[in-house]
């Protein structure tokens, strides 16, 4: 005589539980963050303060390729959603806002970061989790070299050049110009720190050092007076300035420069904010009647935005103006809202979601971090309508090298491919 054995009742609702998680992952065991429909990614960033602007340009270029993905049914059938957390681009902040995304909002990875000093913060604990789980951190906003080296480099995936490439860009132009006396105005932290050490790097390698070095507090406001590091910068006789800042305390520095007789070029990194700093100096511009945006250069490590002849560019306009993402909800204070459509952040954020969306797409259907990180490896060069390549690969964790020059004329920014003629 043959029989079935009837199931214990605890054995079925195991087998239910183990069914219903299929039904909701589409994977067994999947990953924080994932689920048969959606992949969630934590941004925490400055969202106030007077750094905001920062953060929330990031989040509007990523939340417009984001929102044009998920119109087309996402990656693999999952739409991209964006988990936010405010750091205030302090970093005390840092490492609560990554811990709350990571173990309270369960991300499947941390995405657009902005800042060096709060990214250094956080990197002994992704690469902790990394180590453990595979956590990884994707597309930061800073040129930093602390998570480009052993080693924090393997639980990181930046888009952007860094700010040696970028600085020995502007080294090399004003060196080729005559320009051998370099003024350094820094932000006293990490992230002023790094920048510097790309300067040092690209003078000593042209014989030179700086003729003077000037800081200022992170956190300075733009009605904070920089007359003493123009006066320093003037009794060194610098013919060039470099300044490794965010936009409030630089454009104090370039109103106090020409409005203190210093008439050499200045400089600036990608990081410091351009539009916002362009749009501060333009309104003092107004009230007072000087022109303060003379000899001001900017590398960027994204083109021009005003240039649609180039395909990104182009595209992100398109979803710019078709979604017109404008301030986060939820987190923020009200400071900083966009005077324009279009900036540099914005796009930047725009470039690194794309970088991200075609990773996620060749990792396949069956979606882990440890994949997502495999997948990076195989990738090699791709295509993110920039005229120049990216890559990833097993050893290279920076998809982009390129690095663009861009100074203020009456109509906005124009780029120039060998640096301004000044």
């Amino acid at each position: 005589m043959s029989f079935r054995r009837r199931a214990r009742p605890g054995l079925r609702r195991a087998s239910l539980a183990v069914m219903l998680g299929l039904l909701v992952t589409g994977t067994v065991g999947a990953e924080d963050g994932v689920t048969a429909t959606k992949v969630v990614l934590g941004q925490a960033a400055a969202f106030t303060g007077r750094s905001a602007g920062l953060g929330v340009e990031m989040w509007r270029g990523a939340q417009a390729a984001f929102a044009a993905a998920n119109e087309k049914g996402g990656v693999w059938g999952r739409r991209i959603e964006l988990a936010l957390a405010d750091d205030g681009y302090e970093a005390d902040r840092a490492l609560p806002a990554v811990r709350h995304l990571v173990e309270e909002r369960k991300v499947f990875a941390l995405f657009g970061g902005v800042g060096t000093p709060t990214i250094v913060k956080v990197l002994p604990y992704v690469l902790e989790r990394y180590n453990a789980d595979g956590l990884f951190y994707f597309a930061n906003v800073t040129g930093a070299q602390t998570q480009r080296e052993p080693p924090y480099d393997k639980a990181v995936f930046n888009v952007r050049a860094s700010y040696r490439q970028e600085t020995e860009l502007m080294v090399n132009a004003f060196v080729a110009r005559g320009r051998r006396r370099v003024g350094l105005f820094l932000q006293d932290d990490s992230y002023g720190q790094s920048g510097k050490d790309g300067v040092l790097r690209a003078l000593k390698a042209q014989g030179l050092e700086p003729a003077v070095e000037t800081r200022y507090p992170r956190g300075q406001s733009f009605t904070v007076s920089t007359a003493p590091q123009v006066q320093a910068m003037k009794a060194a006789a610098v013919d060039a300035v470099i300044a490794v800042g965010s936009y409030q305390a630089c454009a104090a520095f370039i109103r106090d420069a020409r409005e203190g007789g210093l008439d050499a070029p200045i400089h600036n990194l990608s990081f410091v904010g351009a539009d916002q700093m362009l749009e501060l100096l333009r309104a003092e511009e107004k009230r007072s009647g000087r022109a303060l945006t003379d000899k001001l250069v900017v590398t960027q490590v994204v083109p021009s935005y005003l240039d649609p002849r180039i395909p990104a560019v182009a595209s992100y306009r398109s979803l710019m103006d078709r979604y017109a993402p404008v301030v986060p909800t939820g987190v923020g204070d009200g400071t900083y809202k966009p005077a324009a459509t279009y900036s540099f952040g914005s796009l930047e954020g725009y470039v690194s979601a794309k970088a991200f969306l075609a990773v996620l797409q060749a990792t396949g259907r069956d979606l882990t971090r440890r994949r997502f990180c495999e997948a990076a490896a195989r990738m090699g060069r791709f295509d993110l309508g920039l005229v120049v390549p990216a890559e990833f690969s097993a050893t290279r964790h920076q998809a982009l090298d390129k690095v663009w020059f861009t100074y203020v004329t009456p109509g906005g920014w124009a780029t120039s491919a060998t640096g301004p003629g000044f």
